[in-house]
């Protein structure tokens, strides 16, 4: 009789993989509105607070936060790497050597945190693709996780990183921070650049020589 009953839970849970549509009971008797969120009572008298998002709604948005994050991060990447090239730069004191960040420069990159959902062809021309809805929601929340994760380290080193810069540059007689590009509007409101955006050390310096030799030239 046990071996039944073993058995008969086990083919229930064969059979049972976890994706099939739940009934979920929204039916409750409203009583006020917290922003988009439903007070109310339900068929216990216990008080609910209910949302209702449309599935691919909710994907959606995953997905359009995710691509935020992937920008943001990929920006603070590029201005840490930046960073850690000018202050590895001779002529603000450094080695000539970028100096290893393991956590940095060990971490994975978000491609690689991205899993990727299996593929199936379908003919010669079409590529289908197929996920469950859960499993590829899950998906963007895990990379929305990661991406807050690796963003949060790369702002922290960059920000160390920009500190003990902004001290390099003024032992070597730049501003702290990078030139801006200066210039004027016409008087039909074009804009005029007479000095361009400091974009690394060799226009940083090339502007402090020019600015020296202006000041130069009124005296």
């Amino acid at each position: 009789m046990k071996l039944i009953i073993i058995m008969a839970m086990f083919l229930t849970g064969c059979l049972t993989t976890g994706y099939e549509v739940k009934k979920v009971e929204t039916v409750m008797e409203v009583k006020g509105q917290v922003g988009d969120k439903k007070v109310g009572l339900d068929d216990k008298k216990q008080i609910i607070l209910q949302e209702e998002v449309d599935a691919s709604d909710e994907l959606r948005i995953q997905q359009n936060v995710n691509l935020k994050l992937r920008d943001e991060y990929d920006h603070e990447a590029f201005m840490l790497k930046q960073c850690r090239t000018d202050v590895s730069d001779l002529r603000l004191g450094g080695t000539g050597e970028i100096p290893p960040i393991s956590e940095v420069d060990d971490m994975k990159s978000p491609e690689t945190v991205r899993e990727e959902i299996g593929i199936t062809d379908s003919g010669e021309l079409k590529v289908v693709r197929k996920s469950y809805f859960v499993d590829q929601l899950k998906l963007e929340r895990k990379y929305d996780s990661s991406l807050r994760k690796m963003k949060k380290l790369i702002v922290r080193h960059r920000e160390e990183c920009e500190y003990k810069m902004a001290i390099a540059r003024r032992k070597s007689g730049l501003p702290s921070s990078r030139y801006d590009g200066k210039g004027y509007f016409t008087k039909g409101g074009a804009w005029v650049q007479t000095d361009r955006d400091e974009s690394n050390l060799d226009d940083a310096f090339e502007i402090q020589a020019k600015a020296k030799a202006a000041k130069g030239g009124e005296e």
